[in-house]
């Protein structure tokens, strides 16, 4: 008998891990629906060293994570996943039913996550980034975390969150992902926007929603990281996606 439960992978952001997304998953179970969650290389538990970290690493393990698995998914994204899971949908698009990208940066005319947030004159993410010596990897203080990245987050939930981050490589941010209008282009599409943004504001994410072409959106009242603010909210958003 076939099973037509929906199945829904969830991409973590950068900094974050499978972590970010716990209490979004309980409240999607509930729905009676089934949700993978997974680590990223060097995030999480995951080890892997800032030098092997790239935007082909976390493609190939978020095609691992869906290959494992007997039927089509809906993938989500958000943030920097927005780029990950596009280059999935490109290269295995028979596997995709949906993409779902939360608060993401998507890919178009060569333009790399840099450029994006880049050309977002609201965005407060790069002047605020702490960078290694040698550029590979970035991290941000506590100022940043409370004032841009959880902005719409309680102290508690800042608390909670704060120890599960790690250094993020910035490799990811500067690699380009190409897709086409014949696979990632066909594959339906929703766009959830956060409308209390400050690393990728609400203005910059609705340009990547009309240059995408995306039909469908559907708004939070959060900043950056509704799954840390609002977990059950973006939970109902992801599943009216």
């Amino acid at each position: 008998m076939k099973n037509n439960k929906k199945t829904f992978v969830l991409v973590h952001a950068a900094w974050h891990g499978a972590w970010s997304f716990d209490k979004t998953k309980k409240k999607l179970e509930e729905s009676d629906v089934k949700v993978i969650t997974f680590d990223l290389p060097g995030h999480g538990k995951d080890k892997t060293e800032i030098k092997d970290i790239s935007l082909a690493a976390y493609v190939q393990k978020v095609k691992d994570e869906i290959l494992k698995l007997n039927e089509p998914v809906v993938l989500v994204g958000h943030s920097l996943a927005g780029f990950v899971v596009s280059q999935v949908a490109e290269e295995i698009p028979d596997r995709i039913e949906k993409l779902v990208f939360i608060s993401a940066m998507i890919p178009y005319e060569g333009k790399t996550a840099f450029d994006i947030i880049s050309a977002d004159t609201k965005s407060q993410l790069l002047q605020n980034l702490i960078f290694s010596e040698d550029k590979s990897w970035a991290t941000v203080n506590e100022e940043t975390l409370k004032n841009v990245v959880y902005n719409r987050a309680s102290a508690e939930q800042i608390i909670e969150a704060t120890p599960n981050l790690v250094r993020q490589a910035t490799q990811p941010f500067f690699a380009v992902v190409a897709t086409t209008a014949n696979t990632f282009g066909k594959i339906d599409k929703t766009y959830i926007i956060c409308e209390n943004d400050k690393i990728i504001s609400s203005t910059a994410q609705r340009n990547l929603i009309e240059q995408i072409g995306i039909r469908k959106s559907l708004i939070l009242d959060t900043g950056h990281v509704p799954n840390i603010e609002n977990p059950d909210a973006l939970a109902l958003a992801i599943l009216d996606s």
